[in-house]
């Protein structure tokens, strides 16, 4: 799916709309994602610690790849 393109066919959709009702759910349904979309209200203070704690490894470059984590995996568990 092209987002881009879908997005597009929404918006002309949207911009041609003349039936409230429509809008007006749409409005409500846009309101109810972006009240709920910050998950960051929903965890805890030590979840956030931890995501915060992550994202600074990722920066920092210590993260291990995909490869690297299967090696590990499959020497320590005789697997392959």
């Amino acid at each position: 799916m092209d987002i881009q393109l879908e997005k597009y066919k929404l918006m002309k959709w949207l911009i041609n709309l003349e039936d409230e009702a429509i809008i007006s759910k749409l409005n409500n349904f846009k309101n109810e994602l972006t009240a709920t979309s910050n998950w960051t209200n929903e965890i805890s203070e030590t979840e956030k610690l931890m995501v915060e704690a992550g994202l600074k490894d990722v920066e920092d470059g210590n993260t291990f790849t995909h490869e690297e984590v299967m090696k590990q995996i499959n020497d320590a568990y005789g697997l392959k």
